[in-house]
């Protein structure tokens, strides 16, 4: 009997979890911890919450770890390493856990330690391959079944599935449809990866690209850019940092973005060329405008676009 071990944080993570307590749940294998980051402030009144994948662990009665931090010659770090030890892990899963696992903790499983990646390795490698796969315009992605290494996503791979982005797919809704990949990746490959059936390829060099992860900035909309491009990065950031731009001399948050046939070559990109009761307010672009259904003035709740447009300061 296998002893697993399982590393995450978000939701789609905690997705993936629940397929290998399933596969576990036969009695062939045995998951005998979890490690997740820790609990964060949440909400205006900062609430600690528990991420998504330390609820499940506990509804399913599950010992959870949660470090601060895996590095070496820490307090916290070493902490965790000998309290991981104990357990005696035959192999690790990890699926979006959020840190880099450093090599001694890679060492401790007997059999292998293995990462469910959110994309077509090698097309995304790092933080946000979700939402970079979005952003630059990918018409699939997917995940790897991917042996892990030092070396960030290096590893080679045991197995993969495909799926499409559609039109309209955001960060958020497909995190939602990867998870669920992800989590059927597990349940058919686990069983084969822990006894040694599944063959390692290695990832060709050719196609790498870096998802860096998403800072603050990345939410800020760019109108000097083709209307695609800004739909695309809107639809990748909502959730967070969400998308804005600065109108009327306030920042104003920006939903629910779609890309317009209004051509806007002679407009200088950010203007308000229109609103529109079904589309909402549309804004030049390089080449033709994009739409927000939805916008939010500062301490104020989103408003359809018309609305928000009617409250508008009056125009010199």
């Amino acid at each position: 009997m296998a002893r697993l071990a399982f590393f995450g944080t978000p939701e789609l993570a905690a997705t993936c979890l629940q397929a290998v307590a399933d596969v576990c749940a036969s009695g062939t294998h045995e998951l005998v911890v979890v490690v997740v980051q820790p609990d964060k402030p949440v909400g205006r009144g900062q609430k600690l919450e528990a991420p998504p994948v330390k609820q499940l662990a506990l509804t399913l009665g599950l010992p959870v770890l949660q470090p601060t931090t895996l590095r070496k010659d820490t307090v916290d770090g070493d902490a965790f390493y000998a309290a991981f030890k104990d357990f005696a892990v035959d192999v690790a899963v990890v699926v979006a856990y959020g840190r880099l696992v450093p090599q001694r903790v890679l060492d401790l499983p007997s059999n292998t330690f293995v990462n469910v990646h959110a994309s077509l390795l090698p097309r995304w490698r790092g933080a946000a391959p979700i939402q970079r796969a979005i952003e630059a315009g990918d018409d699939e992605t997917g995940v790897c079944l991917m042996h892990m290494v030092k070396a960030l996503d290096a590893g080679d791979v045991f197995s993969e599935a495909r799926m499409p982005i559609a039109a309209d797919d955001t960060g958020e809704t497909l995190a939602v449809k990867v998870g669920v990949l992800g989590a059927q990746l597990l349940k058919d490959h686990l069983d084969d990866l822990i006894a040694g059936r599944l063959t390692r390829t290695p990832q060709p060099e050719l196609g790498l690209s870096w998802a860096e992860m998403i800072k603050k900035d990345d939410g800020v909309v760019d109108f000097n850019r083709s209307a695609v491009d800004v739909a695309n990065r809107c639809r990748a950031f909502v959730g967070w940092p969400g998308s804005s731009a600065v109108i009327d001399g306030e920042t104003t948050k920006l939903f629910d973005v779609s890309v317009t046939s209004l051509d806007t070559t002679a407009v200088v990109p950010g203007t308000i060329v229109g609103v529109d009761k079904e589309r909402g307010v549309l804004f030049a672009c390089l080449d033709t405008a994009v739409a927000f259904a939805r916008l939010q003035r500062p301490n104020k709740g989103p408003l359809p676009g018309w609305q928000w447009a009617q409250g508008r300061p009056k125009q010199a």
